[in-house]
């Protein structure tokens, strides 16, 4: 292409590079083909980086180029804008990490005070409630764990006979983990 064409080129169709972010991407804008008074905006990716990384998922475009870009914002982001954007989004990850270990920290806690004893592997000796009719407690004093001991130590009774307790349905789970769950079927009236 001569040196004549090149500059014909850039004078019917001047491209400017607007800036670029802080990964390198680069930001352009140019007159609109079709006659529009609205310009067209385009990114050009770094070097090794394609579009599909970007569409994928793997990576995002900054937030305030996204929005130059679709025309929501009328000037390009400065470079400072884009660092302190950065370092609020580390400061929300700091503040949220911390968040998270602060209510695991209170869920063991309430789990320890509120959970009944369930007997783990090294634990399995049977635990007898003591009431009046039954002698001592079989079980070895190391054995016996600190929700024990703040456990009552007999059942309630009703007319004698101890009752069970039923789990509470809409209790939290203390445990983070998968808890079983199976559907149970409505019986609709007709």
């Amino acid at each position: 292409m001569s040196l004549f064409s090149r500059i014909w080129k850039r004078i019917i169709n001047p491209t400017s590079c607007v800036g670029k972010d802080l990964e390198g991407n680069k930001y352009f804008e140019y007159p609109n083909p079709q006659g529009g008074n609205r310009t067209k905006r385009v990114v050009k990716y770094r070097k090794g980086y394609d579009m599909w990384t970007y569409v994928a998922g793997q990576k995002r475009l900054p937030v305030q180029w996204t929005s130059w870009l679709t025309h929501t914002r009328s000037h390009p982001p400065t470079v400072q804008e884009l660092l302190a954007d950065l370092e609020r989004q580390r400061r929300v990850l700091l503040n949220a990490a911390l968040i998270e270990a602060r209510d695991k920290e209170a869920q063991v806690a309430a789990s320890i005070t509120d959970a009944p004893h369930q007997p783990t592997p090294r634990d399995s000796s049977p635990v007898a409630p003591a009431g009046p009719s039954q002698g001592p407690s079989t079980q070895s004093p190391q054995s016996v764990s600190k929700s024990e001991q703040s456990a009552p130590s007999s059942p309630t009774v009703k007319g004698g006979q101890p009752t069970e307790s039923k789990p509470d349905p809409f209790a939290r789970p203390t445990i983070d983990e998968a808890q079983p769950w199976s559907p149970r079927s409505i019986r609709r009236g007709s």
